[in-house]
């Protein structure tokens, strides 16, 4: 974003109401974020959350100049549409390729694809946008060898979805999909391209069920060799999506006749509505035949994982989600107008929690943002979502070219899947996934502005001494900058604070503990209001058995972070350790107030 400040990009930028309430709702959410941590049961935590909101919105902006022009928006929205597939395919490539894309999270780490993210239904939402992405550009992308490679692309995307076994991929991919072709023009020919890809995806993902080794990604040859036969009949497939999209281009080509009277309905203002409300009844009827078994379902506390990978696509369990959205209404109920803090759930979950399960996030970001930051900061993070998702709308309806209305569809697609996926999850704070939206959400309020700006009456140049259109925008440059800038401070601070930690950690497992303790100091010097600097010095305390200082570093510990039950249990074996059983007996009682469940506690000294 610094880049394109400098060279100029705001000084062409278009801006009008939508990108000035965009920015205003995600700059208010960033200050409230910091703002909380006066209040948090951690400011460490509070001031990361707050460092996410501002590089968003770093992505926001970025976006924003970029797509100022359509021909520039239509190049981002193929950038951005290739970005997400190269994505998709490297997590297929560690799948059926693991011994030439070798990755930490690869075999026997478990059956549901994490690479390249690292979380499943990250992968899952961002493979499924990345589909919708290439359905767009088979029949929108600029050069027509684009619109080949992407058809070419889909089957492999699609395994690649597969082997996440995300229902929240499946939820995402009906939403993104579901979204383009309804608002699209071509949406008969975008379903038959559908069609086409998932036909050359069919033998591939029939190949994989009877490979076992595969589809549990075990830690073994087999898996390997599987992977490699997989792979050959995935290319098979993929040259029979070319040859069947081959057949489709011709019978385009072709005018009137049966082809002619299906566009027409497909077009047809009264066909859709009779489809949207046969859709919608189906959905009640769904709704009264399984609704009450499924909640059940749902709201269990069986948190168990079904034994099949296949079997997470028709698992009607919520993994505990009913009990996560309880805890964040209590905790909505504690502090109804502030809220806990930003990044405090986890502490809340400890003490309201009726399942063992460790857990940081409430998997729903509205939800958490109710709970963290109240009602206050619960309405900031829906009417941020509101104002973006309604100015890619308003850019799709008021859109006059067809490949502008296109192009408007998908950017809304992509923020509707990410909208409607983060109410069921946390990925939120997986920044490759936040940044899918926030980039979508730039570039679409950059249409809406230039369909907004007044239309110039003539091409004559401004006279002399008249201000240039550009020239108003110079504060939108000085605010970008300063933006930047604390951007960079705030997102290099807890940076440096882990690197000086993990060095310290290091050099204590060496026995270096002078060492240790410098790099300790040094990562307390960076962020002060931080708990965990204090937190390795008392350890490191602890280890020369200097009590008293242990002792002193987690009190300061506890200042900085006061709902974190483990820092009142480690104090409690310092103090034990020094001789002091009152004191420790408190600290033991208040871990236990925080994390009544934590069994560990009732086996003092043996907690770890």
């Amino acid at each position: 974003m610094v880049g394109l400040l400098v060279l100029g990009a705001a000084s062409r930028a278009t801006l009008g109401r939508p990108f000035l309430w965009s920015v205003a709702s995600i700059l208010s959410l960033a200050l409230f974020s910091g703002l909380s941590s006066s209040w948090s049961g951690s400011a460490e935590l509070s001031v990361i959350e707050a460092d996410r909101v501002l590089v968003y919105l770093s992505f926001f902006l970025a976006a924003f100049l970029i797509a100022q022009t359509d021909r520039r928006a239509q190049r981002f929205a193929e950038g951005l549409a290739i970005s997400l597939t190269v994505v998709a395919l490297l997590g297929l490539a560690s799948r059926l390729l693991p011994d030439v894309v070798e990755v930490a999270n690869s075999l026997g780490s478990g059956a549901q694809l994490r690479y390249p993210l690292g979380y499943w239904n990250a992968n899952g939402v961002v493979f499924a946008i990345a589909i919708a992405s290439l359905l767009w550009l088979s029949r929108s992308a600029a050069a027509p060898a684009l619109r080949w490679i992407a058809v070419g692309a889909m089957p492999g995307v699609l395994l690649a979805l597969y082997f996440t076994f995300s229902r929240g991929g499946l939820l995402a991919l009906a939403v993104s999909v579901g979204c383009l072709l309804v608002l699209s023009r071509d949406r008969l020919w975008l379903l038959a391209t559908l069609g086409v890809a998932a036909l050359g995806s069919l033998p591939a993902l029939l190949a994989v069920q009877a490979r076992e080794a595969l589809t549990d990604n075990a830690a073994s040859q087999a898996a390997v060799d599987q992977g490699h036969e997989v792979l050959w009949i995935l290319l098979g497939g993929v040259a029979l999506a070319l040859i069947l999209f081959a057949g489709l281009r011709r019978l385009e080509g072709r005018e009137g006749g049966a082809t002619g009277r299906m566009l027409e309905l497909s077009r047809n203002p009264k066909v859709l509505k009779g489809i949207a409300a046969a859709v919608a009844a189906l959905a009640l009827i769904a709704v009264i035949a399984v609704g009450g078994r499924a909640w059940d379902r749902f709201s269990s506390s069986d948190v168990q994982a079904p034994n099949e990978p296949v079997q997470h696509f028709s698992d009607l369990s919520g993994a505990g989600r009913a009990d996560f959205w309880r805890v964040s209404l209590d905790s909505l109920g504690e502090e109804p107008l502030r809220g806990i803090g930003a990044g405090s759930y986890e502490f809340a979950w400890e003490r309201h929690r009726t399942i063992e399960q460790p857990l940081h996030d409430a998997h729903s970001l509205y939800l958490e943002a109710f709970a963290e930051l109240g009602a206050i900061g619960g309405s900031i993070v829906l009417a941020l979502v509101a104002i973006l998702l309604w100015s890619g709308f308003a850019a799709w309806r008021a859109a006059i070219d067809t490949g502008g209305r296109e192009r408007s569809a998908l950017l809304l697609a992509a923020m509707l899947a990410f909208a409607v996926g983060a109410a069921f999850d946390w990925f939120w704070e997986v920044a490759a996934v936040g940044a899918v939206f926030f980039l979508a959400a730039g570039a679409a309020v950059a249409t809406r502005c230039r369909q907004l700006a007044p239309r110039p009456l003539s091409a004559e140049p401004p006279a002399a001494g008249r201000r240039r259109s550009g020239d108003g925008n110079f504060g939108l440059v000085v605010a970008g900058l300063a933006m930047a800038w604390i951007s960079a401070v705030a997102l290099i601070g807890p940076l440096l604070v882990e690197r000086e930690l993990n060095a310290s950690r290091d050099a204590a497992a060496a026995g270096n503990l002078a060492s240790a303790t410098e790099h300790a100091d040094n990562a307390r010097s960076i962020e002060p209001w931080a708990g965990s600097p204090y937190v390795q010095l008392a350890l490191l305390a602890e280890t020369e058995e200097d009590y008293e200082e242990a002792r002193a570093r987690l009190t300061q510990a506890i200042d900085r972070e006061d709902r974190n039950w483990q820092l009142y249990y480690l104090r409690s074996r310092v103090e034990r350790a020094a001789g002091d059983a009152a004191a420790a007996q408190a600290d033991v009682e208040q871990a236990r107030r925080l994390n009544p469940r934590e069994e560990c506690l009732d086996g003092i000294p043996s907690c770890g």
